[in-house]
């Protein structure tokens, strides 16, 4: 029981900073055209309500736009801009708790914390949240959380869940297939379609609540997300993977978004393999956290924040051991660099020399893009090739 009580203490604890982090941060100017587009959206729903909403507007985010709705109902101006900034802030404490709860449910209350620690300290983290303005970590919590219950056998709440994670944001659809794999798995072993119906059931049910809710049809939704990818053909919006190294940031794509999309194709096709094995948790996370880097780094269009659901997936791995911690630690030192970078070109942020000429020279770009290609290829090995493992009440950390 004391055991019990000092762990919850330090999980108290650890949030507590995670929070005073990002409040601090707010005060630091990232993406101030993104936050101000957020507010127009809040500040839309307050004027004219979620079924007049689309009459004027191009979101692509419906599931944001009600908790959206309650900022702009109830702030304005400067106060809303600093909402906004800090509207990831309870998404960040959630899956924090998220993630503890996944190693506290194996008995591994250390390692929950510690990997709670890792998320929430996170550089990263703060850097896309509270200093840019962003919100994903809004996407990462219905994106972890479709994995946990899909594991768990729960098709129906792991369709709902994948569904209004890539409501919130697009890119977080990925989830479905894991979702929609591990559920085919499970009706191939007992005879019956009935896992499958329960995630597809839970993804239709969701969606014609979500769009129903701001009178918005998947045909016009789909035509605006076709609008706003056509909208940045680039190579690279600042991700650092190898088509912002080879070819250059923001450089017309056309010659290679064929073969980035094929390359793309193989890699979701090599994450979901990894779903031969028994689907349990750390393989069903596993494959999630492996989509995500397939994401990040084969195609071309992608943008510098595509990597973020990885910190938040990788962190109960990375405490298994001295070689997923390493793996760790160079993924997200390296995509917080990568961050840094894409703050410093692109807005107000400004970083302090010598640093800010040594992030935005050749030798910082590629040293940072090449510490974040080895770290994303050793996750490869260690969650594709190696089988992949989360952390016990038994387990001693070892290479």
């Amino acid at each position: 029981m004391t055991t019990n009580r000092a762990v919850i203490a330090t999980l108290i604890v650890l949030l507590g900073l995670g929070v005073i982090m990002r409040v601090l941060a707010l005060e630091i100017d990232g993406h101030n055209g993104d936050v101000r587009v957020t507010a127009s959206w809040a500040e839309r729903m307050a004027e004219v309500g979620p079924w007049r909403f689309y009459d004027g507007s191009g979101s692509i985010y419906p599931a944001l736009l009600y908790p959206l709705w309650a900022l702009g109902a109830l702030l304005d101006g400067s106060a809303l801009d600093t909402a906004i900034k800090g509207f990831s802030i309870p998404f960040d404490v959630a899956v924090g708790l998220l993630l503890f709860g996944v190693l506290w449910r194996t008995g591994a209350r250390w390692a929950a914390l510690a990997a709670t620690g890792l998320y929430v300290l996170n550089p990263a983290a703060v850097l896309a949240g509270p200093v840019w303005g962003q919100l994903d970590s809004a996407g990462t919590l219905p994106y972890l959380g479709a994995l946990v219950v899909s594991a768990a056998g729960r098709h129906g709440p792991a369709g709902s869940l994948a569904v209004i994670a890539a409501l919130v944001k697009p890119q977080f659809g990925l989830v479905v297939l894991p979702v929609l794999g591990v559920a085919f798995i499970h009706a191939r072993r007992i005879g019956d379609l009935a896992p499958v119906a329960r995630a597809l059931g839970g993804m239709v049910l969701t969606s014609v609540i979500v769009f129903a809710s701001v009178a918005l049809d998947p045909i016009r939704y789909i035509g605006l997300l076709g609008e706003t990818a056509a909208r940045q053909p680039s190579t690279s919006l600042n991700a650092f993977n190898p088509w912002g190294l080879l070819v250059g940031f923001k450089v017309p794509d056309e010659p290679y978004v064929g073969i980035g999309t094929l390359l793309l194709a193989i890699g979701v096709i090599g994450a979901l393999s990894g779903l031969r094995r028994r689907p349990d948790l750390a393989v069903v996370m596993a494959v999630g956290a492996a989509l995500v880097l397939a994401f990040y780094f084969l195609p071309t269009r992608v943008h510098e924040r595509y990597l973020f659901p990885a910190i938040a997936l990788l962190a109960p791995f990375a405490v298994a051991g001295r070689a997923p911690l390493l793996a760790y630690v160079g993924l997200s030192g390296a995509f917080a660099a990568s961050l840094l970078y894409a703050l410093h070109e692109t807005t107000p942020f400004t970083l302090p020399e010598p640093l800010a000429s040594w992030v935005t020279s050749g030798g910082g770009v590629w040293t940072i893009g090449l510490v974040l290609i080895g770290s994303a290829a050793a996750w490869a090995w260690l969650l594709l090739v190696r089988r992949p493992r989360l952390p016990d009440g038994s387990h001693v950390p070892e290479s």
